[in-house]
């Protein structure tokens, strides 16, 4: 019953803020717009209080790193779980699903590229892995300016986990998540391999593809041995494997798959092969959220 009116708030007190609009709901939960006389922010309301404690504290961890939504308060209401966060704008799914041939231009496509690989960085710096890698778990921020210049933040951390302690010594999940089967992962959490950084890269590179303009759904409906030797060919043999529209990718997927859990990540590398897809621009420089015919453009 608590999960079926998750999505009825609107018009609620918490807080002090009251829930204006439900603007995101799946699993996790529902996302609401909070305001309190000229202050706007996002509320997080769940009924999964563990899922919730997980993404508190890393938002907090995090808060001074600039590549999430801020973090301003946890806590209950009633029989759910809330967060108080950063107002932020679309996510890059909607995003996507927006723009013409539901696919991103190339000079989009790399800077949302570079910028969501900054965000994977900061947080594995933090030794933490996201393990929910898509493009509907980034986000735009809201435009502040008259250019509406916009940068790209990462979302909904209810999966995360800090694998590592601050000596380097590994730590276990107690609760035990069987990623196996999601359909982002990568090869080697396919096969039953711990999620470490590196498959948070390479699920960002299956979202990459997506973004491109790729039916990705379709590919997620082939058979379970068929779909792992894709991703596996993805790896081995980029140049072979990628679809014809994310080619100009090529150097992002070549040093993707040298990657592994033994060697460090390189991410000033990463960032240059970023660049190198599309030497003639700015791969750092930050997008515009404009709109067109009413409908949201990220450009």
């Amino acid at each position: 019953m608590c999960y079926d009116t998750l999505f009825t708030l609107d018009g609620t007190h918490i807080r002090g803020y009251l829930l204006t609009r439900l603007i995101g709901n799946g699993s996790f939960g529902a996302v609401y717009e909070g305001k309190c006389g000229l202050d706007t922010i996002a509320m997080k309301v769940s009924t999964e209080e563990e899922d919730l404690q997980i993404e508190a504290a890393t938002l907090q961890k995090l808060y001074y790193s600039d590549v999430s939504p801020k973090f301003h308060f946890t806590g209950r209401y009633g029989p759910y779980h809330i967060i108080g966060l950063e107002l932020v704008g679309p996510d890059l799914e909607l995003l996507r699903d927006k723009a013409a041939w539901k696919s991103f231009k190339r000079h989009t496509l790399v800077r949302v590229t570079y910028q969501a690989m900054k965000c994977l960085e900061a947080v594995h710096k933090m030794r933490i892995v996201h393990r929910d890698v898509k493009l509907a778990n980034f986000a735009v921020t809201l435009p502040t300016n008259p250019e509406n210049r916009v940068v790209v933040k990462i979302l909904d951390f209810g999966l995360s986990h800090n694998y590592a302690d601050e000596d380097g010594t590994l730590r276990e999940d107690s609760r035990n998540l069987d990623l196996r089967a999601m359909k982002y992962a990568s090869h080697d959490v396919n096969i039953g391999c711990d999620v470490m950084p590196k498959d948070d890269i390479c699920q960002l590179s299956f979202a990459v593809i997506y973004a491109s303009g790729f039916d990705f759904a379709q590919q997620l409906k082939l058979p379970a041995k068929q779909l792992l030797d894709w991703k596996q060919e993805l790896i081995r043999k980029p140049e072979d494997t990628l679809p014809h529209q994310t080619k100009v990718m090529l150097p992002f997927f070549d040093i993707v798959g040298e990657l592994d859990d033994v060697r460090p990540i390189n991410y000033s590398l990463i960032k240059e092969r970023i660049q190198a897809c599309m030497p003639e621009i700015n791969v750092a420089s930050d997008l515009i959220l404009t709109e067109d015919d009413g409908e949201p453009l990220l450009v």
